[in-house]
């Protein structure tokens, strides 16, 4: 989309005292660009036709949203993945920098919560590359730094070839290709079972509540640059572009959904921002439910808390401290035993194993 000139913060605090001050500006890292640095900042490609149709529709979309509170659907009346029982199974915020790679951050943030959150392991070190998600799949789809992707073709590979660690190839913003995956990427990684677009609210919400978090895209305005904290309606500027973030839950009693951007812990609520119900978009245009992840990667660091097994071969299980209940091999009952073995050992002397996991099944162990 075409540059527009810069918003005038005052202006934007007028129209703020005006509207009863809804949420809170500041001076922000993203403030602090060029207008075009911040366009940059986003990266989901805008149909005209289609933004048309959602911003007048934008009264009904906030009614619609409002009225389809958690409840009808049997979820919690609000829900926060940062704090769930006392627990966190968010990932740290990151920063896509000057690369419009917004999808790539949005689609993998919610692949590690989701991970996190369906094996209960809030602890468990899942940090996978946007890397390889945006210069390795958005390059084959013809995607680059300016012009942006869209949830849907990612999430297709990220069930298809799924998305390996960040270690194997770390992020820096600017268009490469993907001469830097580790050759060994297809040994390490995560992948989607499956996924669904949820363009309604109240399913949006179920799978929130299930899964832990969804990946959205919305319209992106000046003044959302300026936000600070809290619950974010459209108050003044022009549109910019669309973005895609990682939504970790809702409150029925603020009406509004949580959600976590890509522009580093500097911006907005420590890198999270809330958004009213029907704003921008949010809840018709790209959004996307991972419904489960595999993990296919090697776990460090792991404490045996306690094994389980009985007289059949293949029903051998292991508690490992930051994943949880695994399964071992199963296939040779000899081989099961000398790694049941191994655990015991490391178990009752309290040392740290590492397990290679397949898809819930521990396949290898090493031990020291």
């Amino acid at each position: 989309m075409p540059a527009s000139e810069p918003l005038d913060l005052g202006q934007l605090r007028e129209a703020l005292d005006q509207a009863g001050h809804p949420w809170q500006m500041a001076t922000t890292s993203m403030t602090m660009l060029t207008e075009a640095q911040r366009q940059v900042r986003l990266g989901v490609p805008v149909d005209e036709t289609e933004r048309a149709a959602v911003e007048s529709a934008h009264e009904s979309n906030v009614a619609a949203a409002e009225q389809a509170t958690a409840e009808s659907v049997g979820a919690p009346a609000a829900f926060d993945l940062r704090n769930i029982g006392g627990l966190n199974y968010t990932t740290p915020v990151k920063n896509q920098g000057n690369c419009g790679s917004c999808v790539a951050f949005g689609t993998v943030a919610t692949m590690e919560h989701v991970t996190r959150f369906g094996y209960r392991a809030p602890y468990l070190p899942v940090d996978l590359s946007e890397a390889q998600a945006f210069y390795c799949y958005g390059r084959e789809a013809g995607r680059n730094c300016a012009n942006g992707w869209f949830p849907e073709p990612l999430h297709d590979k990220a069930r298809d070839s799924g998305i390996t660690i960040d270690e194997y190839f770390p992020y820096t913003a600017g268009d490469q290709d993907c001469s830097k995956l580790n050759t060994d990427w297809a040994n390490r990684l995560v992948k989607v079972r499956s996924w669904q677009q949820v363009n309604n609210p109240a399913l949006m919400k179920e799978n929130i509540a299930t899964y832990g978090s969804i990946t959205a895209c919305f319209y992106v305005y000046q003044d959302f640059y300026s936000y600070s904290s809290g619950v974010y309606r459209h108050t003044a500027g022009n549109l910019l572009g669309g973005h895609c973030v990682t939504l970790v839950g809702y409150d029925d009693a603020q009406s509004c959904w949580i959600a976590k951007n890509s522009w580093g812990p500097g911006w907005g609520e420590q890198g999270f921002f809330r958004i009213g119900y029907g704003e921008c978009g949010i809840e018709s245009w790209h959004n996307v439910a991972a419904l489960g992840t595999l993990i296919h990667n090697w776990l460090p660091d792991q404490r045996i808390l306690a094994l389980w097994s009985n007289e059949v071969d293949a029903n051998v299980y292991a508690y490992a401290e930051l994943r949880g209940w695994l399964s071992l091999n199963g296939a040779v009952g000899a081989t099961d035993a000398s790694m049941l073995a191994e655990l015991a050992a490391s178990k009752a002397s309290g040392a740290k194993v590492g397990i290679y996991e397949d898809n819930g099944t521990a396949q290898q162990i090493y031990a020291w």
